[in-house]
């Protein structure tokens, strides 16, 4: 599935849309969860940080669901994300995509692609 994102509005729409797929195929609901909070972050980051468009993909394969967020203009994450003070306002998100996912990758053609287990 493929989705366009432009803003906050859209954002949600999509991952709705993503996740009612996701329950339609039998996905179990922590997988969904794991995968909505994945992907609200990594979007939430191109439409704050990039301030741009962002185009997010999802897929289910080999035991897990791929997510791949693209950036226009394109937001290249840092490859190693840290846990940041317990007082920082901003800095979490990245830390927790990479918590809760299997891996976390920068694609050939420029997209961040997250694997999440299906548990």
């Amino acid at each position: 599935m493929i989705f366009e994102v432009e803003n906050y509005a859209m954002m949600k729409q999509a991952i709705d849309s993503f996740c009612r797929f996701l329950g339609e195929e039998n996905i179990p609901a922590e997988s969904v969860f794991t995968s909505k909070l994945a992907a609200t972050e990594l979007v939430g980051n191109v439409l704050r940080h990039a301030q741009g468009k962002a185009r997010l993909c999802g897929e289910i394969k080999d035991g897990c669901i791929h997510l791949t967020v693209f950036s226009t203009p394109q937001f290249v994450p840092p490859k190693n994300s840290s846990r940041v003070d317990v007082f920082a306002e901003h800095g979490r998100g990245l830390f927790i995509v990479d918590e809760i996912s299997a891996e976390r990758t920068f694609t050939d053609d420029g997209g961040i692609l997250v694997k999440i287990k299906i548990k």
